[in-house]
């Protein structure tokens, strides 16, 4: 700890000082939104930015998926100011952005005055690096001191740490969404007077819906454009995403990888699953190791069919990795699981023994395009995993 509070003292902030001199502070020519929390945060700035779209306003979009390097969501500063500057440069007047603890924690946002900022949820997450969960709730904190209104769960455990860093609370609650209903295509519920319909059936959404909507609110954007857009909820690579097949079962790419998002993402999927609910995940090498029990235990406590398998695995053996994961399931009849640490010898697996009616869910690596062996960096598709997988049935039938 001590060392890397060293490391943001002495090389990220004056590095992060530099690029906003070196771009002249351009974030102050742009209307900053701030998305943060551990899960939804992607999924969130995505709507923002759709909904923004819109209602034509120009705006810029900083998230996991447009960043350009894979395995950080807030991007260098150097980068960051760059990117600032260009969108001033091309008449953009707003820009969305997914901040990290990470991001936070080095300065990366330094010279950022934020308009809003939101939270979606805190769980366990990035422990091996904040170490504690009072630690990475205040590396989150940072991000509502530099922010002019901030948007607050009022239901999440982060509420009371996070609260005496704000001005101009907003907060908002799950508690306060009414006639919930969910249908194997829609999910509809009513929240502030209007009634809010999209035909994505997930009930974590519910909770990213709320803070883009309180962001647009504040925006003075029209509530009508707000519930028009949600009608199509707009697509995220990686998040939700199905893989059509010819074989009756449904084939989903989800970047869950916390113990939280399996809960969540596994929960809604087997309140809409006909068949048999299926789950291939793994857990990162080289990071918290406690959470890996926990998301062994919530899988078999949800699932139906798991298979164990490599995630980015850095300089950790999979087996070591697989074990932990292991070690968390509690014995159920009703829940089989398989520890097969090659990933695409997972995806073969799971494709020949599904049924119809029966859903696949490939959980962790999402919108990724390489997947983390030792110091090398592997092509990776999950869809192409996937289709690769619906060949070999196809070949042996």
């Amino acid at each position: 700890m001590q060392i890397q509070k060293i490391k943001n003292i002495f090389w990220h902030y004056p590095k992060n000082i530099a690029a906003n001199l070196a771009f002249r502070f351009p974030s102050k020519h742009l209307t900053l939104l701030g998305v943060t929390g551990t899960d939804g945060k992607t999924t969130t700035c995505i709507l923002i930015h759709k909904v923004l779209e819109n209602a034509n306003i120009k705006s810029g979009l900083l998230t996991t998926i447009n960043c350009p390097k894979l395995h950080t969501t807030s991007p260098d500063a150097t980068y960051l100011q760059k990117t600032f500057s260009q969108l001033v440069k091309d008449g953009f007047t707003h820009c969305v952005c997914e901040v990290t603890s990470h991001g936070l924690d080095q300065n990366r946002f330094l010279g950022c005055n934020f308009f809003i900022s939101a939270i979606t949820n805190i769980s366990h997450e990035h422990l091996d690096y904040h170490h504690n969960l009072k630690q990475y709730i205040l590396a989150k904190a940072k991000l509502f001191k530099q922010s002019q209104y901030s948007i607050l769960n009022k239901d999440d455990k982060s509420f009371a740490i996070i609260k005496p860093f704000c001005k101009n609370i907003i907060t908002y609650s799950l508690k306060n969404a009414k006639n919930i209903k969910i249908t194997s295509k829609k999910l509809s519920f009513n929240y502030d007077g209007l009634n809010f319909v999209t035909d994505s059936p997930y009930e974590y959404l519910i909770n990213n819906i709320l803070v883009a909507y309180h962001i647009c609110k504040k925006l003075n954007i029209d509530s009508k454009i707000f519930l028009e857009t949600i009608k199509k909820f707009p697509e995220t690579k990686g998040r939700r995403e199905e893989v059509n097949n010819n074989f009756q079962f449904k084939t989903i790419i989800d970047f869950a990888h916390t113990p939280a998002g399996l809960e969540k993402t596994l929960t809604s999927l087997k309140n809409i699953t006909k068949g048999k609910l299926i789950v291939i995940f793994g857990a990162t090498g080289g990071r918290d190791t406690s959470k890996r029990p926990q998301m062994g235990k919530i899988v078999s406590q949800i699932a139906d069919i798991a298979y164990i398998t490599s995630d980015d695995t850095r300089n950790e053996n999979i087996v070591d990795i697989n074990r932990q994961i292991i070690s968390g399931i509690i014995p159920n009849k009703n829940f089989t699981y398989f520890d097969i640490p090659n990933r695409q010898d997972a995806f073969n697996q799971a494709i020949k023994i599904a049924k119809p009616d029966d859903v696949i869910v490939a959980c962790g690596k999402g919108h990724e395009t390489t997947i983390l062996h030792g110091c090398t960096e592997y092509p990776w598709s999950e869809a192409q995993a996937f289709r690769t997988a619906f060949r070999e049935r196809s070949t042996n039938v």
